[in-house]
């Protein structure tokens, strides 16, 4: 299979205002590609490019092999998208807008029925009078009704509850099984790390990294709380990427690092009462990235998340 997405030393710019500089991007048609970054990094400037809504200053952006930006009204019927902040005519009820979105794409008027039962949409209610996760529902509901080959999704669960999050991961895999291709933008990492194949990260308008999940993961600390029935031997969590924060009687607090067996193997020979495994959140993984004091050792975010994880 090809490249569904190519970014080719992408530029975008806005005079003094940063944009995007010199992507470098391969998209596997077929994937689940995570585009990681706080609110201001440049994701929505690089979608907005890739939707053919602003044209590049320099570099290029194709799908499919098509140029974002010339070929754009052609690339348009391969394409769903779903903006951060979608807008809709406010007069419509959610089922007219979306039968209306139906056949503009050639489906059948009533597509959106099934997916608007999956997540709790009430489709006679006018969009105006939507909350913004409700509106957020109508976007999910209009992106995963067509059989387009490409989803390009803009923060999608940023207003969403934690089910609808999950029902949410449930359509993103479903896709990926039918062979589509999701473009996700986010700053959610458990999000991320639970649909995604691969990430890119970007900072200040300039890709840092890309990777798996996994690799990510693998090169930081999570945090894990244990409540024992009774206390551990001296020295019983030494092991080389084990890291005991805190340890007071039958509370304790450990930081792990890559793989993680070792360490359940010996949890599992204890009398646990409760445990929490904390995933460093995106804005302390981001220090990794970020934090350009001098000395700073690149464990110090995750152990600064881990310590505010256990408190």
């Amino acid at each position: 299979m090809g490249n569904a997405i190519e970014l080719d030393r992408l530029t975008r710019s806005y005079g003094h205002r940063r944009g995007v500089v010199d992507l470098e991007v391969e998209v596997r048609e077929g994937e689940v590609f995570g585009f990681l970054g706080p609110n201001g990094a440049g994701k929505t400037t690089t979608i907005r490019v890739l939707m053919g809504f602003i044209r590049p200053t320099s570099g290029r952006a194709t799908i499919f092999g098509l140029d974002a930006w010339s070929d754009a009204p052609r690339l348009h019927r391969q394409v769903a998208w779903l903006g951060s902040d979608p807008g809709y005519l406010g007069e419509l009820t959610a089922a007219e807008l979306l039968r209306h979105l139906a056949r503009l794409r050639g489906l059948a008027p009533s597509a959106w029925r099934a997916l608007a039962e999956r997540v709790d949409l009430d489709p006679g209610i006018p969009i105006r009078k939507l909350s913004r996760g409700n509106r957020n529902k109508v976007g999910l509901v209009a992106v995963f009704m067509g059989h387009e080959p490409l989803l390009v999704l803009d923060e999608p669960t940023s207003a969403l509850d934690p089910l609808m999050q999950r029902e949410f991961l449930r359509l993103v895999a479903e896709a990926r099984a039918e062979g589509r291709t999701v473009f996700l933008s986010s700053h959610n990492l458990p999000e991320v790390e639970r649909s995604c194949d691969r990430i890119g990260i970007i900072r200040d308008g300039r890709l840092v990294e890309i990777t798996t999940v996994g690799a990510l993961l693998s090169g930081h600390w999570r945090s894990v709380n244990l409540v024992l029935g009774t206390p551990p031997a001296p020295g019983y969590f030494d092991l080389p990427n084990v890291r005991v924060v805190a340890s007071s009687g039958q509370d304790v607090h450990l930081m792990v690092r890559g793989d993680v067996n070792e360490l359940l193997a010996r949890i599992a020979r204890l009398d646990v009462r409760d445990i929490t495994i904390t995933t460093p959140d995106v804005e302390d993984l981001f220090l990794r990235y970020y934090d350009a004091r001098p000395g700073v050792p690149s464990t110090t975010a995750d152990e600064g998340a881990a310590a505010r994880a256990a408190r």
